[in-house]
């Protein structure tokens, strides 16, 4: 019985085994310029007004992204209180630039204007919090 199940467990990793190819995965970069290339053959030469420009979105030049509250840079490394700390593993690269005053200033959040205290609104929403059932004390015993 345990020879079968042995059996079994070999005959499948190397059937496993023989149906993974190792073939190198086309990097985006290749791709990316081979495609490029073929758009700017493909491309009139004729200049016609109604043709549109496509643009691609800008990416971030220094490469830091802010996710979750957090500026993250794809190398392993946080922006944190004003320091560049390292997560991922060590790379044997100097550490790359904080992000600019700029990149930081843009995702603060504007506070929202407070409404005003004698709208509807305000008043419809205070009536709410003051008819909601709060719990019951837990300092007395029930003897």
């Amino acid at each position: 019985m345990t020879r079968n199940i042995l059996s079994l467990i070999v005959l499948t990793t190397l059937a496993a085994a023989v149906s993974l190819k190792a073939e190198p995965a086309p990097s985006a970069d290749r791709t990316s310029s081979k495609n490029a290339s073929k758009v700017e053959s493909q491309k009139p030469k004729a200049k016609s007004k109604a043709a549109s420009k496509i643009v691609a979105a800008p990416s971030l030049v220094e490469g830091w992204n802010y996710v979750k509250g957090e500026w993250i840079h794809p190398d392993g490394y946080k922006y944190v209180k004003g320091q560049v700390i390292r997560t991922g593993a060590q790379t044997h690269k100097s550490p790359p630039k904080p992000p600019a005053k700029s990149l930081l200033n843009s995702v603060k959040t504007k506070p929202a204007p407070s409404p005003d205290p004698n709208s509807p609104a305000s008043k419809t929403a205070e009536r709410e919090r003051n008819l909601a059932p709060r719990p019951a004390s837990q300092t007395g015993t029930h003897l």
